[in-house]
């Protein structure tokens, strides 16, 4: 019964994408969900016609090898369709194989860009006011551009540890679910008081800390258009491409370990922190002994 239905109802591309997101994106990331949603909105578009049971790894050759520009992000959107069409072999039965298994990509290689202080002051002074008090709770933080626009006052707390007592922004990662405090230091205290004094922002009632003038959060894609029209200005200054992402990683660098590091990102892998995110040098100091070992005159004449 289930063959004869195979040969007459064939499984598309975008059932299987329409169930994948119906059935199983709850389970990740918040941050995650948005991402994989938009990437199944793209896959639906380009292969959402096809029979999943005819697919073969040719049939994305020339979409993965097409044009260097957005290599990798056509490499993210071929691995949620992967996971889908797991997920419909295992779980639903409703192909045989994942073809996208059998599929070459292109390896991953890290950014290795590091935006100079220079460069994030003159960039920083294009930017509207908003986008500036952005950067700076990016740098200040080092928490990724989903996560500052949701920073709330109401998250703002006072801790006390060994007799000190100070305030914490309290926050969730939206792409981990990592909870952390971060110490408000009075440089960072300096930028959120700047944010309170917004129009829209926290005098005004509102909740969220980089609040609109209306009073309201930016959205994921309202913060990305933005900070692309300052992007473009920067680099048609004579700026080199940077991301805003970058930030992150000049966050990370400035730290004075690895270690402070990966807790400031809130990395479970310290591995992460290295690969991606300390792009500078990592200075270290040469093996201090009192005296260096000589070779025998045997071993220098053997030798």
């Amino acid at each position: 019964m289930n063959a004869q239905l195979t040969e007459t109802a064939p499984v598309t591309v975008k059932q299987i994408l329409d169930r994948y997101e119906r059935d199983c994106l709850d389970e990740l990331a918040p941050r995650t969900q948005t991402d994989y949603r938009r990437h199944c909105e793209h896959l639906r578009r380009l292969f959402g016609h096809l029979d999943a049971s005819q697919l073969e790894p040719r049939t994305f050759a020339e979409y993965l090898n097409g044009v260097k520009r957005g290599r990798f992000e056509r490499k993210r959107r071929l691995a949620v369709l992967s996971a889908a069409l797991t997920i419909a072999v295992r779980r639903w039965w409703l192909i045989k194989i994942n073809v996208l298994r059998d599929v070459e990509k292109p390896r991953s290689q890290p950014r290795t860009r590091l935006i100079t202080d220079e460069e994030f002051a003159a960039c920083r002074a294009l930017a509207p006011h908003r986008v500036r008090l952005a950067m700076d709770l990016a740098l200040l933080t080092g928490q990724r551009q989903g996560d500052i626009i949701r920073f709330r006052w109401a998250n703002i707390r006072e801790a006390t540890v060994d007799g000190r007592t100070f305030n914490e922004l309290h926050l969730e990662q939206s792409k981990t679910g990592k909870r952390m405090a971060i110490e408000i230091t009075p440089e960072l205290e300096a930028v959120l008081d700047q944010c309170w004094q917004l129009q829209g922002g926290g005098h005004a009632g509102s909740e969220f800390v980089l609040a609109t003038k209306f009073g309201r959060p930016f959205t994921s894609a309202g913060f990305r258009a933005t900070w692309q029209r300052v992007r473009l200005k920067w680099e048609r200054s004579g700026g080199s491409p940077l991301r805003f992402h970058d930030i992150r990683a000049l966050a990370a660098t400035k730290c004075a370990t690895p270690e402070e590091a990966q807790r400031l990102l809130g990395h479970s892998n310290i591995q992460m922190t290295l690969r991606v995110y300390r792009r500078g040098v990592e200075r270290v100091k040469p093996l201090q002994v009192k005296r260096l070992p000589t070779a025998s005159a045997s071993t220098s004449m053997t030798h």
